[in-house]
């Protein structure tokens, strides 16, 4: 049943469900990102203390999206055949205590593991809550739904840089790891008190996890194929700046451990919550009046967003470099709600789960599994500027994805909603 579908006091019933059930996915979605981001706004202080190179502290933040994208099939297959909540559930519990754990680890392998099952409770929660809010809401509202969901990754990112600055310079890194952790638990049980989506209450069915059925279906869409692609590159360059971000400030531009990450919630805050809504907004509205509407957003921000991110780059003054960084992030955060409401919209019903976690699958493998250790190792070679502009180049690569994807898409949204064979990718 879709929230807010019935009218009269039921409907209104439903309509506050729907509201506290977003609520709350949306909440354990900032502590998500809370948890993935405090290594990037702590990098000094743990790359001081543990004496890492910057190959060794970059490949940390790909060893967590390694484990991320190989365990999300895994949960998109269950929580198509078994239904949501307790896997979400179970999840958050896991990420939680592992962050809490990082307070208390020795050595850099003992931070490889913790940061591994991280990677772990976020891929189940990760795949299966879009999927949830796209069992309870028609097409139209999905966007504008997710919106809200994603609004979670800039309030998260900005407050791990928050906590990085005020309490990391002040108290140490491990402190912070620990505090960070706790409040996912508190919000874990609360979601097995949601509405069960209709996966929840039916038998399990369906193809194995390794059934070629399961998931070739999925590699038929054309649009998926090019959404997905153009994604995973607005992820490299998103992933790569948010894991890199607060050194480069320190480095290139002078500023303090502090200054960096106050700069960063500041521009995450205001400018990624804005982008993060107005996406949801427009994509709302565009994908009512044309169905290629999202996709005209997201390449249109990654293609402005191009001289932005140069500014931030090679500019030395920060009448520059400011404006670069809140103009860019407010344009990249266009893409979270939008982007994800197209591809659970065209996967069609049965195959939401899996549609996300194939999602997260390819946006992880070409876009932050490889950029931290890519920029890490640039700067080892050469400098961390030559690493940083990687992700120029993955601007580009993603508006010609979106915009290849244009004359697909009409036909393939019709086809998830009402049946029939997509055409050749």
């Amino acid at each position: 049943m879709a929230w807010g579908a019935n009218a009269g006091p039921a409907g209104e019933a439903d309509v506050l469900m729907g509201t506290r059930a977003l609520l709350l996915l949306t909440g354990l979605n900032l502590l998500d990102y809370l948890d993935r981001y405090l290594l990037a706004a702590l990098a000094s202080l743990i790359k001081g203390e543990l004496a890492l190179s910057g190959a060794a502290y970059g490949f940390l933040g790909t060893a967590f999206f390694l484990v991320y994208l190989l365990t999300s099939p895994l949960f998109g297959w269950l929580g198509d055949r078994y239904g949501r909540l307790r896997l979400m559930a179970g999840g958050a519990v896991l990420w939680s205590v592992a962050t809490s754990l990082t307070a208390w680890v020795s050595s850099y392998p003992w931070l490889l593991l913790t940061r591994g099952l991280v990677g772990v409770g976020e891929a189940s929660f990760g795949t299966l809550a879009p999927a949830y809010v796209a069992d309870h809401l028609p097409l139209p509202r999905r966007s504008a739904a997710l919106g809200v969901f994603y609004l979670a990754i800039p309030v998260g990112a900005a407050l791990a840089y928050l906590a990085g600055g005020a309490l990391g310079s002040r108290l140490g890194w491990r402190p912070v790891f620990l505090l960070g952790g706790l409040p996912g638990l508190l919000l874990a049980a609360a979601l097995l008190r949601l509405p069960a989506g209709p996966l929840d209450l039916r038998p399990a069915s369906g193809a194995g996890l390794l059934a070629v059925e399961a998931w070739l279906p999925l590699w038929r869409i054309p649009t998926l194929v090019r959404v997905m692609l153009g994604y995973g590159m607005t992820t490299f360059t998103l992933g790569g700046l948010a894991f890199w971000m607060p050194r480069y400030l320190e480095v290139a531009k002078g500023l303090t451990l502090a200054q960096a990450n106050y700069l960063l919630f500041g521009a995450v805050t205001v400018a990624g919550g804005l982008g993060t809504v107005a996406g949801g907004w427009l994509g709302t509205r565009l994908m009512a009046r044309r169905a290629d509407g999202a996709l005209w957003l997201s390449a249109l921000g990654a293609l402005l967003a191009l001289p932005l991110g140069a500014m931030v780059v090679f500019a030395a003054s920060p009448l520059l470099y400011v404006p670069g960084l809140v103009g860019s992030v407010f344009l990249l955060f266009l893409n979270p709600g939008v982007l994800t409401a197209l591809v659970v919209s065209l996967a069609g019903p049965a195959r939401r789960a899996k549609a996300v976690a194939l999602n997260i699958i390819v946006i992880h493998l070409v876009g932050d599994v490889p950029s931290p250790f890519l920029i890490g190792l640039v700067a080892d070679l050469w400098h961390l500027t030559a690493g940083v502009a990687l992700t120029l180049l993955a601007l580009g690569l993603g508006a010609t994805f979106f915009l290849s994807a244009l004359p697909y898409v009409a036909e393939d949204l019709r086809r998830a909603e009402g049946g029939g064979t997509p055409a050749a990718p």
